[in-house]
């Protein structure tokens, strides 16, 4: 190698260094949604449909800061380093994301306290869920459980629920809550009850169906 070219290496192109930058800074979020929902496709799309917003945040924030760095460059003659000041924010906001799904995964537990807020029951049993939302994506989270009937009346009272008295009268059985593939079909359980909360403040609510006995139940919890 020469001189010349030791003293002036070559640089990566600004304009790509823009490109990486933004697609560093929405990458983080794709991969966590696409993560963190049940369908990992639709998860996948809903992360990359966030590109919008996330674009927004990226010219706000990353793109000043960019263009700082490379006035910044020019006016000082400076050589080095320039790729990893223009990168490094973006980096940053990847590795955070990744942190998140690493430290906070989206364990049905978890998920089920921050929204619900209360807990599963720690003797449940043939847990099964299904997970949907995030971001402007409106949340819809299903759970089945076998319990006892204790935990069942706990979980009806920490998130403020009802009996629907019309379920199940006269013929009239609307729910939303939809039976899990893998869960059992709540339509067969004679003397099923739904109860059902809402939470005007936050635009959440909770729907639960439970059989007879108390001891089986399929929860949903959603937000519009």
């Amino acid at each position: 190698m020469s001189e010349d070219a030791q003293q002036n290496p070559r640089r990566m192109h600004f304009g790509l260094l823009l490109l990486i930058s933004f697609a560093l800074f929405n990458l983080g979020y794709i991969v966590d949604q696409t993560v963190r929902w049940s369908n990992h496709v639709q998860g996948l799309v809903n992360g990359a449909i966030h590109i919008f917003v996330f674009g927004i945040a990226w010219c706000f924030y990353l793109l000043p800061w960019s263009l700082a760095i490379f006035a910044l460059y020019r006016w000082r003659k400076w050589k080095r380093f320039r790729t990893q000041w223009v990168l490094g924010p973006a980096v940053l906001a990847l590795i955070t994301s990744i942190g998140g799904l690493l430290f906070q995964p989206a364990t049905p537990s978890r998920r089920f306290k921050n929204l619900a807020k209360t807990e599963l029951p720690s003797n449940a049993q043939n847990l099964r869920y299904h997970f949907e939302g995030g971001g402007i994506a409106d949340y819809n989270d299903t759970y089945y459980f076998e319990t006892t009937p204790d935990e069942i009346e706990r979980i009806i009272a920490d998130m403020g629920l009802s009996e629907d008295r019309l379920f199940g009268s006269e013929g009239l059985r609307h729910t939303p809550i939809s039976p899990l593939p893998s869960g059992p079909d709540f339509w067969t359980w004679e003397g099923a009850k739904q109860y059902q909360g809402w939470d005007q403040n936050q635009h959440w609510f909770y729907y639960m169906i439970t059989d007879a006995s108390h001891t089986r139940a399929y929860v949903l919890v959603g937000c519009i």
